[in-house]
């Protein structure tokens, strides 16, 4: 009986060992689907990371602009290459131009032909240097000869005396403008012109005029000098505008181009006020 029960037992730790041992290639299996699981994900982070694209950098001028595609001119080498801004994040205030002064981020050692510009940034801007600043916001307060506007929360006074003014019903209080001006801002800047946003999609809101005093007309009637408010001159100049028919003291609207600060400024028009 005693053997027996030997047997049965010896029987029974056989069968209990057999069940332990069946379950251990599963641990093993799953242990073993687990490691190569994250073998893999760590492959895959550090093929991500060996992706990361290297940069370069370069600063030239632009000679060409066709689309997306610029021709830049190295600055070290005077070589010449396209390089694509489709994708790119651009830095500028203006549109580009010919002659812009730019600095490029480029992948590193790339073949590519235009090269892909993953960053482009204008440092001098051919439009911004022969163009006037304008600020745009609110009206706050008007007088004959004085404009208050509030911009991100902060008033600017400018003198509207000499300004050019486009504006279907006047310049209106607590209506939003676009003022073109020349000084500093927070110094009672001069406004050469004021757009009202009734009329920001008007041709008229897309010239640039000047409204001041004849001072002085040249000898060969090709040139023009209009005295400010302030007393500041402007020289205006054209080969086809006889100004001869103008004298001192006049007050005329003068259409130009470029900005009232150049030295000589192009006139395009002049009207008689």
């Amino acid at each position: 009986m005693k053997k027996k029960l030997l047997a049965t037992a010896i029987f029974a730790l056989a069968i209990g060992a057999t069940a332990c041992s069946s379950k251990k290639p599963e641990e093993t299996t799953a242990a073993t689907v687990a490691e190569t699981t994250t073998e893999a994900a760590t492959e895959a982070e550090t093929t991500t990371e060996a992706k990361e694209v290297e940069e370069d950098y370069m600063s030239g001028m632009i000679t060409k602009v066709e689309d997306s595609v610029l021709t830049i001119k190295n600055d070290e080498d005077d070589t010449e290459k396209n390089y694509d801004i489709t994708s790119a994040e651009l830095t500028q205030e203006f549109p580009l131009s010919d002659g812009d002064w730019v600095e490029v981020t480029f992948p590193a050692e790339t073949a590519e032909d235009p090269i892909p510009v993953i960053a482009l940034e204008v440092l001098e801007s051919v439009i911004g240097a022969n163009t006037d600043p304008s600020a745009e916001g609110k009206v706050v307060d008007a007088t004959m000869n004085t404009l208050t506007l509030e911009v991100d929360g902060e008033s600017y006074t400018l003198d509207t005396a000499n300004a050019y003014v486009v504006a279907k019903e006047g310049v209106t209080i607590d209506k939003n403008a676009t003022v073109t001006y020349i000084g500093d801002l927070d110094d009672e800047a001069m406004a050469v012109k004021v757009v009202m946003e009734d009329s920001y999609d008007t041709p008229e809101a897309a010239k640039f005029a000047f409204v001041g005093e004849v001072s002085q007309i040249g000898e060969d009637n090709k040139n023009i000098v209009l005295q400010s408010a302030v007393g500041d001159f402007y020289t205006f100049v054209s080969d086809s505008i006889d100004f001869s028919q103008y004298k001192a003291g006049d007050t005329v609207q003068i259409e130009y181009t470029g900005t009232v600060t150049a030295k000589e400024i192009p006139a395009v028009n002049v009207t008689k006020k």
